[in-house]
């Protein structure tokens, strides 16, 4: 391990995350799309292509990172970037009319890890009432029929992820990622139901995530474990498997690329948070070794940083949204550990 440990202060760490939600401000364009990627240092070099997911990812960051003092062409920034992910909420044809739902459309699909995502970004964006844009139905009414989308998908212990808006036709595509956004997103705009309560019960009793290393799951754990969703018992056990799996297997960043190794310190960094709160929820012996190895993740993010701007590697110096929605939320979570 090489990385420079002295660079990951309190302080840098705040920086970086203002500078990145500048450089996210800066590249939110009028109607309120990003640039969605271009080349380090060069916003002129920019690259086709667009996820609505990453938008909406980004967005959620941005509005963490904000807050109410934020100024007023960032805020406009945040509040265009909403008024396209609301622009894709469309009802679905065939959902009970008695229990109206709002599906988060991109090319005439329905990704269940979007709808997470989008939950997310609009309840934060509603904490900053100068961010919010026009919203039909009012931010309640919205967040709760899209929570109702989602919480629809759940079949048996898990949830079905992808649909064409057109037909309801459920897709084969199964994502390592959108069921930790869902429950995530859901847990933190509303209630869990019995079936909610149910489904993430049975995913953290059975490991879901281990392998794949999952922030997400990483997230939504620790929601289930604050929110009293599950036993304090069961989320020490999940969460103590999962940063076992990230650290006795760092694999990730033999890649030398900034993503893999930012989720995985958003993971990390999270449960440390937690930990924070429940002192006895993890050994003080697990809690230094992730505290160690989530310091070295930072440094070595630092190898593709400048400006505001995250690249993905040492081969790529391709800036994209998500790279700097990711890494700058370790940073931000590092500076909230260090407050």
């Amino acid at each position: 391990m090489t990385a420079d440990l002295a660079h990951v202060t309190a302080n840098r760490s705040r920086a970086i995350v203002a500078a990145s939600l500048a450089h996210l401000a800066r590249i939110a364009l009028p109607k309120g799309r990003f640039i969605y990627a271009h080349e380090a240092g060069d916003i002129a070099q920019a690259h086709d292509g667009y996820n609505l997911l990453r938008h909406c990812g980004t967005l959620w960051f941005m509005a963490r990172a904000a807050g109410d003092g934020a100024p007023p062409h960032t805020l406009d920034a945040i509040r265009r970037a909403s008024g396209y992910l609301v622009s894709k909420l469309e009802p679905a044809p065939w959902a009970n009319p008695a229990q109206p739902s709002l599906a988060l459309v991109g090319k005439g699909v329905v990704k269940l890890g979007g709808l997470g995502l989008g939950l997310l970004a609009l309840s934060e964006v509603g904490t900053i009432p100068a961010a919010l844009p026009d919203l039909p139905l009012g931010l309640p009414e919205t967040v709760t029929r899209m929570r109702r989308y989602a919480l629809d998908e759940i079949e048996g212990d898990d949830f079905r992820h992808k649909r064409v808006l057109a037909t309801g036709e459920v897709t084969a595509f199964r994502s390592d990622y959108y069921t930790g956004e869902a429950i995530f997103g859901l847990l933190t705009t509303g209630p869990a139901d019995a079936d909610l309560t149910r489904v993430t019960t049975s995913l953290m009793r059975h490991g879901y995530g281990w392998a794949e290393q999952s922030h997400w799951m990483a997230y939504a754990a620790c929601e289930a474990v604050e929110r009293g969703v599950v036993p304090e018992a069961l989320g020490s056990a999940y969460l103590t498997g999962l940063m076992e799996a990230i650290l006795t297997d760092a694999h990730y960043r033999a890649r030398r690329q900034s993503t893999p190794i930012a989720c995985r310190t958003e993971a990390l960094t999270r449960t440390l948070l937690l930990a924070r709160q429940i002192p006895d929820l993890l050994t003080p012996d697990l809690t230094t070794r992730i505290r160690t190895h989530a310091a070295e993740n930072l440094a070595l993010q630092l190898d593709w940083y400048a400006d505001g701007q995250f690249w993905k590697g040492d081969d790529d110096r391709k800036v994209q949204i998500d790279y700097i929605q990711h890494n700058a939320t370790a940073f931000l979570h590092w500076a909230m550990l260090e407050a």
